[in-house]
């Protein structure tokens, strides 16, 4: 708009038109529900005021060809998104190192300001008698003595809330802004793979999976072949389980059929994150992470290196990108990535035994 009035233009309005995320596809596309378009003039006339100042700002940014910006981090390097210089303004202009107090707080608590403000950046240097709640304690303690903390108690408690045969369940999905099939919204988490590790109490394992055709709604399948896998009264395990939970839920709103069963297995799903998420175990090397990525180099390292030697598909980002391609390639091409997206999703759920088994070592231990 500013650009637009200095060319001498006249606007009377101005517009944002936008994917409506609330729209449900029918059999046809229907454009007009697909978008929005929102009038924002009298706030674009309020944003008009300050261009001017903030350009003479930074022409003298600009024109200082010495001196970089000096700006101090704080909650606005990650508000509203995380910038791009975060990198360049936290480790090389202030050496602040991969895991610091910043990661014990949350950015721009109280304590974090506080702390930062006193110079004190490093976990180490946070005084003992420090104020803070026993689980941020015991983060500074677990990293101060590089020490491996095991709550026995707990997580044998958790372990008791399992039954077997114990069904690991991962998903993979993928999202369209424009919905290809009907009763799809955009940007809905569309399943077309799963992975599923059957553990017996003796230990035996059995693997079953499924992967949806390309150029298909891969949905209704998978909801039939999910149903057939896992009973309705089992125990079911996921990593973060929300995600296995919300992709359950809409697959039962979808397809009515199966909607009993698919509840059911949410009733009966537990999360294997549960002991990290709440300390029963942590790990320097975990960094006060709970996500799966941090987990396993500290519980089964040999399955981090086994990610790694995984050929073309090695995350979700990955599988995710990959599975709506499979129409526009080759033969060999699909192929191949149809074998890379199912051994992908295995060692999902095989690290998530893995991860099971450490955790009744340590209790057996």
């Amino acid at each position: 708009m500013y650009v637009l009035k200095q060319l001498g233009y006249t606007v009377i309005n101005s517009y944002v038109v936008h994917i409506d995320n609330s729209y449900v596809r029918d059999d046809a596309l229907d454009l007009n529900g697909l978008f929005k378009i929102v009038d924002v003039s009298d706030e674009v006339a309020t944003l008009q005021e300050d261009i001017p100042q903030r350009l003479e700002e930074y022409e003298a940014y600009l024109s200082d060809k010495v001196n970089e910006p000096n700006i101090d981090i704080g909650g606005h390097c990650n508000k509203p998104y995380e910038c791009d210089a975060k990198e360049y303004c936290w480790k090389v202009q202030r050496n602040i190192p991969e895991y610091s107090m910043f990661n014990v707080f949350n950015l721009g608590s109280k304590k974090q300001i506080e702390l930062y403000e006193q110079g004190i950046v490093n976990i180490e240097d946070i005084p003992d008698d420090y104020a803070m709640t026993p689980m941020q304690k015991q983060k500074v303690q677990n990293w101060k003595d590089q020490a491996t903390f095991i709550d026995k108690e707990n997580i044998k408690d958790f372990l008791e809330t399992l039954s077997y045969p114990i069904y690991h369940l991962d998903f993979e999905t993928f999202q369209q802004a424009i919905p290809e099939w009907k009763g799809i919204t955009p940007y809905q988490q569309i399943p077309f793979q799963y992975s599923l590790h059957i553990e017996q109490a003796d230990g035996t394992i059995e693997h079953r999976d499924f992967l949806g055709e390309d150029g298909v709604d891969p949905r209704y399948e998978l909801a039939k072949r999910l149903v057939e896998d896992i009973p309705m009264d089992v125990t079911v395990l996921a990593y973060s389980m929300s995600f296995e939970k919300g992709v359950n839920s809409k697959l039962a709103e979808s397809f009515s059929e199966f909607s009993d069963h698919l509840l059911a297995i949410n009733a009966n799903m537990k999360d294997l994150m549960s002991p990290f998420q709440q300390k029963y175990y942590v790990t320097p090397q975990m960094q006060g992470i709970y996500s799966i990525k941090y987990i396993l180099p500290s519980l089964v390292p040999k399955m981090q290196e086994a990610y790694k030697s995984l050929n073309g598909i090695q995350n979700g980002s990955d599988a995710m990108n990959a599975f709506p391609k499979l129409s526009s390639m080759n033969t060999h091409e699909k192929e191949e990535t149809r074998n890379a997206l199912l051994e992908y999703c295995k060692l999902d759920t095989l690290a998530m035994v893995k991860v099971l088994k450490k955790l009744r070592e340590v209790v057996d231990d």
